[in-house]
């Protein structure tokens, strides 16, 4: 498996990210500084000369030079004077998971090198992405969750029922294992299960047959193509697994 690199988080922007770096000049004043980090909101950026990157002003480094002077008088001073020399720089193909430790001591890092900056990262970065791939899983398993709730609610022996519903399957195809309990479930188990036993299921999935059986086969194609790697995350049609997500969640809800 191919891990998460810095540019596939640099990539993932949205619409209010700048399409290139943000950077305050060595010689402008910490005024100005601020007022783009505000603009922005952002809490560093990279400082440049016509030498490349001289290092970052923060609001921290600011902080400690205005907590230092009686007057501070940030329209005239120079970020110079609150300047960090030390950023990491890391490549664009580092793998994010390696960050961890540095991002643990750092509040960010900077990707290429002095002469040539292609972004940079914060924690705040990496959680968001790891967040927007981890949430196409986080929604299928509550999907399963809410099924798994519907069976055992409307069931009265749902042992006998999952028996009933896979026997003949099993029976007719000697490379099949039908399923134990809803846990062990594909989803290919699942779609079969409920378009079987619709009936004793709450009413609203009878009358939404082929919308129900639809989205449970979008969702089997979506999982598949996750748990097997030949989709990501981004490739995922997110509304239509927001829509299933609300449908089968919400009904569950209510019982």
């Amino acid at each position: 498996m191919e891990f998460f690199t810095a540019a596939d988080v640099l990539s993932h922007r949205t619409a209010a990210t700048p399409d290139e770096p943000v950077t305050v000049d060595l010689d402008d004043s910490i005024q100005n500084a601020l007022t783009l980090m505000l603009e922005h909101d952002f809490d560093q950026l990279p400082v440049v000369s016509d030498d490349g990157v001289e290092g970052t002003v923060t609001y921290k480094s600011v902080a400690k030079y205005v907590k230092s002077m009686d007057d501070p008088r940030v329209e005239e001073t120079s970020v110079k004077i609150a300047l960090n020399t030390n950023p990491k720089f890391v490549e664009r193909d580092h793998d994010i998971f390696e960050l961890f430790d540095t991002l643990a001591e750092d509040d960010y890092v900077l990707i290429g090198d002095q002469d040539d900056l292609d972004g940079i990262l914060t924690r705040y970065d990496i959680l968001y992405f790891l967040e927007h791939q981890v949430e196409p899983f986080l929604q299928i398993g509550e999907i399963e969750e809410s099924l798994r709730h519907l069976f055992r609610t409307f069931f009265d022996d749902l042992d006998q029922a999952i028996d009933e519903t896979f026997a003949d399957r099993a029976e007719h195809d000697e490379s099949y294992e039908a399923p134990d309990r809803p846990e062990d479930f594909s989803f290919d188990d699942y779609r079969m299960f409920m378009m079987r036993n619709l009936d004793h299921l709450p009413p609203r999935l009878s009358q939404e047959r082929d919308m129900v059986e639809s989205l449970l086969e979008d969702i089997r194609e979506t999982r598949n193509a996750l748990l097997h790697f030949r989709a990501e995350a981004d490739e995922v049609d997110r509304d239509q697994l927001d829509m299933a997500h609300g449908y089968f969640t919400g009904i569950a809800s209510t019982v």
